[in-house]
């Protein structure tokens, strides 16, 4: 490391605490129901598809939980299968029935609050599919499939068949080319039969699942002779997934990188989701359109998969209702009974019970509806009517269960895209006036408010404007990303803005939960990113949980946007856990292993370099003189710990720390982390070395006067721990 040529003062008053303690929460992640996050993310199933029903397609959709989205479709096959073709006449057909699949909701093709651009696409789809195969000769279906064979080499595959006497089958994982590497033959009759058959792979597939250390299959089904076979319903889990259905891997990495909650159905997913869609025997229930994002649910993860999930990862689920007619207060509150009612003295308690699972969940956290000012929402609307709606979801949902708490869909107060949720009154460029609204026309039990940034930048801009950007603000590339990594220094002033909304309106007391965040850094190709698995995009996050310290008294849930450690096959690559979550581990380490109460400690910087904010994009608003670097401190009964942060991307610094007389000749604990070589944009890839990131423990003894210091490289972090009581009144304010 460079030796710094600034240096930073930090003071910190072990015994200043604040009266409020911190939460633990805001250690949390998003999780939207959709795509390979889910599928095999959460339930491991590595098939898309699985009932052959006929595909979603929405234009410009996202993740549609295909690992393989350049699959091309085919006529008379369920996308994204592809035909097989051995030997002889093969023949494909999708034909109506089978043994599970979609049904018509004619909700979703209505006009009931399904944004214009989306629903189901193709219309009319009235019932489930299966595929058919008609042979003389040898042929079938085929699904690209990437597998964890570096874990396993056992996989359990599940498929209903039927057909005639005259035709054989058999379901097999291949390589990409054809070879077979498992086989197993299946019993073919004139009724509909599911098998269940494990599959141990005599060899690894010599293809490699892009760069990430999935193996490259194919998973078929294939007749042979001459006559007709159908499928339906296919599954391929590993062998050692956790009750037969759980990604091992996903629970091990939460658990080892301390998150403690976990929002789900959503984010968009949420706004449609029918909760009864995903409870009772999987065999009943149905496939469902995203309506949103493209693609299909197969709703083999329901509310008591997901509960399970999160006992079994030690996360703290929060769920949200979705605000939608079709749905509504009852709805909601009656999935509140479900989750948390009493077998004996509750309906859907005892419903649960019989789905085996007597005992109520106790679930305290909800949310009432996900980004319901946005025109691209299901069941968007605008201020007034949301918050008057709200206050019925509100009542309904507490009647049922007085302990649960709620929040409202709030919105950033920079979200310059939105004005009052009104399709026809956008305003583009001025600040939305939702709060404003949804505080003064809540209830006055209006308790806690749900509010999303992401930090973009410069979105779908010609690269030919992100230059000129660069011209008007004597910038460069490392300069604008220097602007999107420190946001988070100028979103403490957002919730300064929310806050005092809320007061003026009646309600000083609002809980407020980041339920979605997250920096995705828009750039030209040849420039500098400070993308996931960044040390500079380990600095955005640092700087996210030092302002979530800061509004500790208000923000007690943060929902990271981050969904590297539900871990799957991504169609690009399957990074590592990242620097962020390193450094979350970091600072979340001492606070959640230990059941001591922790408050935010008082802590002074003077002496920070800084840097203008520049207005770059529709909700990066202009600020002078951001502090590029930082620091917090948390402490109690258990310890006290100081969080550093070095936003600049380009300078070292010394941060000359002094915890006065209470802190006299005390040994403390360093975590330092960095880019490799002291590149801010290096990237962590590997999984068994650090090849992009500098990980550093070193001990650090203060003077007799409580002094010390630590250097920090661009884009520095780092923990300075106390493991043992430092003040002298712990309950000092």
């Amino acid at each position: 490391m460079a030796d710094p040529s600034t240096t930073v003062s930090v003071a910190v008053e072990p015994d200043a605490r604040s009266d409020w303690t911190l939460s633990d929460g805001v250690f949390g992640k998003f999780g939207e129901h959709l795509g390979s996050a889910m599928y095999p993310g959460v339930y491991e199933d590595y098939v898309t598809n699985g009932c052959f029903e006929v595909w979603n397609t929405v234009e410009g959709g996202g993740p549609d939980g295909n690992a393989f989205p350049e699959t091309p479709e085919h006529d008379d096959t369920a996308y994204p299968w592809e035909p097989l073709e051995r030997e002889g006449e093969v023949t494909l057909s999708q034909k109506e029935g089978g043994v599970r699949g979609r049904e018509y909701d004619d909700a979703l093709e209505g006009d009931l609050g399904i944004p214009d651009r989306y629903g189901p696409d193709p219309e009319g789809v009235a019932g489930p599919r299966f595929q058919r195969v008609t042979v003389d000769g040898e042929g079938g279906v085929a699904q690209r499939v990437a597998l964890p064979d570096y874990r396993t080499d056992g996989f359990d595959v599940s498929v209903s068949v039927r057909g005639d006497d005259l035709a054989a089958c058999s379901v097999a994982l291949t390589t990409p080319g054809d070879a077979v590497l498992a086989e197993a033959t299946l019993p073919v009759t004139d009724d509909w039969e599911r098998h269940e058959v494990t599959l141990s792979l005599g060899d690894e597939s010599p293809e490699r699942y892009r760069e990430s250390r999935y193996g490259e299959y194919r998973l078929v089904l294939s007749a042979s002779g001459t006559g007709t076979v159908d499928f339906d319903w296919a599954t391929c889990l590993p062998d050692d997934a956790v009750e037969g259905i759980y990604n091992p891997e996903t629970i091990d990495l939460l658990k080892e990188y301390d998150v403690t909650n976990v929002r789900w159905p959503g984010g968009n997913y949420a706004s449609q989701y029918r909760w009864r869609h995903g409870v009772g025997p999987v065999a009943e229930r149905p496939v469902v359109p995203i309506v949103n994002w493209g693609g299909l649910e197969p709703n083999y993860l329901g509310t008591n998969e997901w509960l399970r999930f999160c006992e079994l990862a030690d996360v703290e689920p929060y769920l949200t209702v979705p605000f939608w007619s079709p749905a509504g207060p009852e709805a909601a509150a009656e999935w509140v009974e479900y989750v948390n009612g009493d077998p004996d003295e509750t309906e859907l308690g005892a419903l649960r019970a019989e789905h085996g699972y007597e005992e109520p969940w106790d679930v305290e956290w909800w949310g009432v509806g996900n980004e319901v000012w946005g025109d691209f929402q299901v069941g968007g609307t605008d201020a007034v009517d949301y918050a008057e709606r709200y206050a019925e979801y509100h009542d309904a949902m507490r009647a049922v269960d007085p302990d649960i708490r709620l929040d409202a869909s709030a919105i950033d107060p920079w979200l310059t895209t939105v004005h009052d949720g009104s399709y026809e009154d956008r305003r583009r460029g001025e600040r939305p006036v939702w709060n404003d609204l949804l505080f003064e026309h809540a209830p006055d039990s209006l308790e806690g408010a749900d509010v999303h940034r992401y930090t973009v930048g410069l979105d779908g801009e010609d690269p030919d404007d992100r230059e000129a950007w660069l011209d008007e603000h004597d910038e460069d590339p490392v300069g604008y990303n220097e602007l999107l990594v420190n946001f988070p220094r100028a979103w403490a002033d957002m919730f300064a803005d929310l806050r005092e909304s809320a007061t003026e309106h009646g309600h000083p007391d609002l809980r407020i939960t980041a339920g979605e965040w997250e920096l995705v850094p828009s750039t030209n190709d040849d420039w500098p990113s400070a993308r996931r698995g960044t040390m500079a995009h380990g600095t955005y996050a640092a700087r996210t949980f030092q302002t979530f310290v800061n509004h500790g008294d208000a923000i007690r849930l943060g929902h990271w946007t981050d969904f590297s450690l539900f871990l799957h096959p991504d169609p690009d690559r399957n990074l590592p856990p990242h620097p962020g979550a390193r450094v979350q581990k970091a600072f979340a380490d001492p606070i959640v292993e230990s059941d001591a109460d922790w408050y935010r400690v008082e802590t002074d910087v003077t002496g920070s370099p800084t840097r203008d904010h520049p207005k770059a994009g529709y909700s990066n608003l202009e600020r002078d003189d951001i502090d590029l670097v930082d620091a917090v401190s948390v402490g109690g009964e258990a310890g006290l710990a100081t969080w550093l942060v070095n936003g600049s991307l380009r300078e070292s610094v010394t941060v000359d720390l002094d915890y006065g007389e209470t802190c006299a000749g005390a040994d403390a604990a360093v975590i330092r982390f960095s880019g490799a070589d002291g590149d801010p944009f290096a990237v962590q890839e590997s999984w068994e070395e650090l090849d992009g990131l500098v990980r550093e423990e070193f001990p650090l003894s203060l003077s007799a006067n409580g002094t010390g210091s630590v250097d920090l490289p661009p884009a520095g972090v780092a923990v300075v721990r106390f493991d043992e009581e430092l003040s002298a009144d712990p309950t000092a304010g």
